[in-house]
């Protein structure tokens, strides 16, 4: 381990095939936190996890968002003088070198207007980059195998919590832009990641994915994305557009691949009028 890193992963319901996530980088952190947000605990999980001397593990008491469980671990990382914290999925696992090629940017840069540092998400859509360049500035980066930069999070404020889940992530990324703060892709860190549950299809030539997600996820998804146009509009019209698009697409593509499609199309358009009724935090029925 080259550097004092805390880590996080935020549960919610996990399945015992989770802890290999998990062990596949317990070793290169100095402490993870454990952030339950599950309903019903997976006690044998917890058990198994609590035995090991370098986790803190913390029951959120039922599902508190994703952001709120990311604030609460950030908070706890900052009171033990933690500078960076890796922010982990409970279905993401990490090779060593993923770290260790991060951490060569953390020591060979100056950091001190960077945000988070991000590994490139591979996935069934992509799976390697077109690029011999090390490092690449980009304007969004998912939560899964990111470093936190802790020095700048007073600066930049903490995760949205009235958004729950669902572009949490993307949320925290323009905001640090608009405060001046960068966030770094390093092209050779790679980590595996599906969204959801990935599939490709063709349709008159072209390559369609769906994600597959719960009607709840669509309905945050939908929802969240009204408050990051209504937010970043002027900001970042190119990010709001293509966010804009994808309100015309999805629907498209759960029409014609998804199962589900009533309670998903429903649950979008409850997300899309509670977003402009300004609704937000954890939705219920």
């Amino acid at each position: 381990m080259l550097l004092q890193v805390a880590a996080v992963v935020v549960l919610y319901n996990p399945t015992k095939e989770m802890l290999n996530n998990i062990y596949s980088y317990l070793d290169l952190v100095h402490r993870l936190y454990v952030i339950d947000n599950s309903d019903m605990k997976n006690m044998e999980f917890v058990d198994n996890i609590k035995t090991n001397p370098n986790v803190t593990y913390i029951d959120n008491n039922g599902n508190m968002g994703i952001a709120n469980a990311l604030n609460i671990a950030v908070e706890i990382a900052i009171g033990n003088n933690y500078k960076w914290l890796l922010t982990m999925d409970q279905d993401s696992s990490i090779a060593p070198s993923m770290l260790t090629e991060m951490f060569e940017y953390v020591q060979s840069n100056s950091v001190d207007k960077v945000s988070i540092i991000s590994p490139f998400h591979a996935n069934l859509y992509e799976q390697s980059l077109d690029t011999t360049d090390k490092y690449t500035e980009v304007l969004t980066a998912m939560t899964s195998g990111c470093l936190l930069n802790l020095s700048n999070y007073s600066q930049i404020g903490p995760f949205d919590e009235d958004m729950f889940i669902d572009h949490v992530d993307h949320e925290y990324c323009l905001r640090s832009h608009q405060k001046g703060y960068s966030i770094i892709r390093v092209n050779r860190a790679i980590l595996q990641h599906n969204v959801g549950k990935l599939n490709q299809h063709s349709l008159f030539g072209k390559r369609f994915f769906s994600t597959n997600h719960s009607p709840i996820r669509c309905y945050y998804s939908f929802r969240n994305r009204i408050r990051l146009i209504r937010c970043y509009y002027r900001a970042f019209p190119g990010y709001c557009f293509h966010s804009f698009i994808r309100f015309l697409i999805d629907p498209g593509i759960i029409v014609l691949y998804e199962d589900k499609k009533i309670a998903k199309l429903k649950m979008m358009c409850i997300g899309i009028l509670d977003g402009l009724r300004g609704r937000y935090g954890k939705y219920n029925d």
